[in-house]
């Protein structure tokens, strides 16, 4: 088995609340007449291994840019990604789609999956395109009306357009788990203002708006010069909590308010990097039972 090197106690949090709700949504909805779909759109190579099964700082970082450690059969510390978690619910769902850009990723993954489980090889479709590409083309070609699917977005950075979120809403039948990159948002303004112009325009992909740039920079003014004359000076207004509060009200807009209240701040060192957020795009009433879900498995 091979995997990559990344992820720490935030990582197993957050792959825990979905797998008890991906066990809960296919117990619950087992004798309804729907095809039920699990949808990994950055699956990953399948597994992990954290920062504190290497030696130092610097060994953990070089494994990351290099991409997968391999073998990593004995490695006690070990975490199981989310699409080898979804394929051990049971009843099982009846497709699994699993979509990550690297190759290398795909065919970890899947040799892991034809290795553990051979009976669901049938049911498993592997991709190999930009996670917003596959979700709209999923979004297309799926008969909804007979169709209930769970999604679950794990971006590398700020990989995730908000039109692709209004796109999965318009579906009414799915339900998104999304690790919400806030950190990544908030470090795109740098402590004295100035907006990164590379990141801040995925920022505004992300967020489906450029508004939040007016309120994140303001000017204040300070004294200086040779005549100590007033003069403003930008600075950043805003911090990782604002962001999380901005993402969460965005993220309800297009999902015509049907987002959890609560969220899962995740982190490493004191740090909240990522905040998991819970929406469904069903507006029937008896959907309210995704809620009722999410709700209790983030307890």
């Amino acid at each position: 088995m091979s995997a990559q090197a990344f992820g720490d106690s935030h990582t197993v949090q957050k792959l825990g609340v979905v797998q008890r709700y991906l066990q809960a949504y296919a117990t619950a909805l087992k004798f309804q007449p729907f095809e039920l779909i699990y949808i990994d759109a950055c699956a990953g190579s399948g597994s992990s291994v954290p920062k504190s099964a290497f030696r130092d700082e610097e060994e953990f970082r070089q494994t990351e840019l290099e991409g997968l450690v391999s073998p990593v059969a004995d490695t006690d510390e070990l975490i199981v990604g989310s699409a080898i978690r979804a394929l051990g619910v049971d009843p099982p769902f009846a497709r699994y789609l699993f979509n990550d850009t690297k190759k290398s990723n795909v065919d970890a993954l899947r040799e892991t999956v034809e290795g553990e489980f051979p009976h669901l090889i049938d049911r498993i479709e592997f991709t190999r395109l930009d996670a917003n590409e596959m979700l709209r083309g999923i979004c297309s070609k799926c008969d909804w009306s007979a169709t209930r699917a769970v999604v679950f977005l794990d971006p590398f950075g700020l990989q995730i357009d908000y039109e692709t979120l209004q796109i999965l809403a318009m579906t009414e039948a799915v339900d998104v788990w999304y690790l919400v990159p806030v950190f990544a948002m908030y470090r795109q303004i740098s402590g004295s203002g100035e907006i990164n112009p590379d990141g801040g325009p995925r920022v505004d992909a992300a967020l489906g708006t450029t508004s939040w740039r007016d309120v994140a920079v303001v000017e204040e003014e300070e004294l200086g010069g040779l005549f100590d004359q007033p003069h403003l000076r930008p600075k950043r207004a805003v911090d990782v909590a604002w962001f999380e509060a901005v993402a969460k009200e965005r993220i309800g807009a297009a999902f015509g308010g049907r987002i959890l209240d609560e969220t899962m701040p995740l982190g490493r060192n004191g740090i909240q990097e990522f905040s998991l957020m819970f929406a469904w795009a069903n507006p029937r009433e008896k959907a309210k039972l995704a809620a009722k879900l999410a709700r209790a498995v983030l307890a």
